[in-house]
């Protein structure tokens, strides 16, 4: 087929929509998360109940990423192979994602909205001390899974180019 082919360019754009969609929902959940924290629990919890149901796209998407990455590789035509280093790198970076999505960000997020449905609705969300937690644990994850988005673009921008 080709990377030239209109299929192929089909799919490299809803590759690359997936990874705006996925990762963008998961870096925007980050500012909605800062609001619940500084928020009384009534409105944390509204607020994060809303945010879950959101984020439940963007984790679709990052799993879109996966496939249609791995679509577009098997559809090259040989332009790009599963063996050289930056498709190796992308996907040691995309596995890195998902891990600290699932084991930081999604459950320090349900965390937080179990603990303000579990609070006085007009508690401070932050003078809760499991909150406050949840809420460390939730930046790192945030943090660490910005800078890996970073790092998946320069895979994807440079890795071609440098590493085929």
């Amino acid at each position: 087929m080709g990377t030239t082919s209109v299929i192929y360019r089909i799919l490299l754009v809803l590759h690359i929509a997936a990874a705006f969609v996925g990762f963008g929902g998961v870096i925007a959940h980050g500012a909605y998360n800062a609001k619940a924290f500084a928020a009384k629990a009534g409105e944390a919890s509204l607020l994060l109940r809303t945010t879950k149901s959101v984020t439940a796209i963007a984790y679709n998407s990052i799993n879109g990423v996966l496939v249609l990455g791995i679509v577009l590789i098997a559809l090259s035509d040989g332009a790009w192979k599963f063996s050289a280093p930056w498709v190796s790198a992308a996907f040691v970076v995309w596995f890195a994602l998902v891990g600290v999505m699932h084991g930081l960000i999604r459950p320090s997020a349900v965390g937080l909205a179990e603990r303000a449905d579990a609070l006085d609705p007009e508690m401070q969300m932050a003078e809760d001390p499991e909150v406050n937690t949840l809420a460390k644990k939730l930046a790192l994850g945030e943090g660490l899974f910005q800078l890996l988005v970073v790092v998946a673009l320069v895979v994807m921008v440079w890795g071609p180019a440098a590493w085929n």
